[in-house]
């Protein structure tokens, strides 16, 4: 595809408005919407279906590790978390099982530094009441015990700063939502905190030391934010709000895009789009998804971006679903 098509499906967001939706309902799935049909995509929309995952599920953790893209833990149509560990390679559009998890899980994080694999915090089985400080280490085909955070986390955010540290920020602990920003290097301190508690945010990094903190809520899918904060060394500093309030989101980092946040949920249902700022407050709008999904992963190999599996109705609900976009 040129250059010049490319940049035309990349819109800029300085006429949108803030997200207002009415409030909408939550339940279990039924049989139709446990995974999302393919549907035909328009060439010039960008998306394309790439091979289903082999599990439907939500609340996943998603990395991009070693040029393959890793799905850990999340939960089933039945509401059970699982500790399944599934690997899509996009050369060959195939998946593969990678190495169990200890446990079953959901809500938790999983972050490459370029070496290896960190699974952090997360739901220990199927209920919302059990987050964990648990910070596991692939070495090889196993999960290895590295040091725990210093509180229980889940459903809270963390990437790979580039230069020496994991962040891990805000999610749910044992006083509830928390604002908390911890860094890790030989083990775990907290560096900062947000502006404000929330959880079922997404993170990114620029990979030269700043990590972008975006989207999530706090007190349900009515107190969702556009907040976007990012950190660096031990400060959090604010910066441009983005134009939809969503959480159970997912993030990602391209040069000439900045951060960029990817679907998520609100009151109204599913969130379809992809909206990215810069640290000096450019922005710019991808196409919306084909699928709309939260408590999704996003991923970028070789200049694509996946965005994988989640939820299609706000609640517990899952898909199989994978979509990829050609960055530009």
């Amino acid at each position: 595809m040129t250059p010049s098509r490319r940049n035309s499906r990349i819109a800029p967001l300085a006429g949108l408005a803030l997200l207002a939706v009415a409030c909408g309902g939550q339940g279990s799935p039924a049989p139709s919407d446990v995974a999302v049909s393919p549907t035909a995509v328009s060439p010039a929309e960008g998306w394309t279906r790439r091979a289903p995952a082999p599990l439907a599920l939500t609340e996943v953790a998603v990395a991009e590790h070693g040029g393959r893209i890793w799905v850990a833990g999340g939960l089933d149509a039945g509401g059970r978390a699982t500790d399944r560990v599934s690997i899509f390679d996009p050369s060959t559009d195939t998946w593969i099982a990678g190495p169990g998890l200890p446990e079953p899980i959901h809500h938790s994080a999983l972050v490459s530094d370029g070496r290896t694999l960190w699974l952090i915090g997360g739901y220990v089985g199927n209920a919302f009441d059990r987050p964990t400080a648990a910070v596991r280490q692939l070495q090889t085909d196993t999960w290895a015990e590295y040091v725990p955070l210093p509180e229980p986390r889940a459903a809270g955010a963390a990437a790979w700063n580039g230069v020496g540290r994991i962040v891990y920020a805000g999610g749910v602990g044992p006083a509830g939502v928390s604002p908390v920003v911890f860094g890790q290097h030989d083990g775990w301190e907290e560096l900062a905190r947000l502006s404000a508690p929330r959880e079922h945010l997404a993170a990114t990094s620029d990979g030269a030391g700043t990590v972008y903190v975006l989207g999530g809520r706090r007190g349900g899918l009515a107190g969702n934010v556009a907040t976007v904060e990012l950190a660096g060394g031990r400060e959090v500093r604010r910066g441009p709000d983005l134009p939809t309030a969503r959480g159970g989101v997912a993030a990602f980092f391209w040069p000439s895009l900045g951060a960029c946040l990817v679907g998520g949920e609100s009151p109204g249902g599913t969130n379809p789009q992809v909206e990215c700022v810069t640290a000096d407050g450019r922005q710019a709008q991808l196409p919306d998804l084909r699928a709309p999904r939260h408590g999704l992963g996003a991923a970028v190999v070789d200049g694509t971006l996946y965005v994988l599996l989640g939820g299609p109705k706000p609640g517990l609900f899952v898909s199989d679903t994978v979509e990829a976009f050609e960055l530009p």
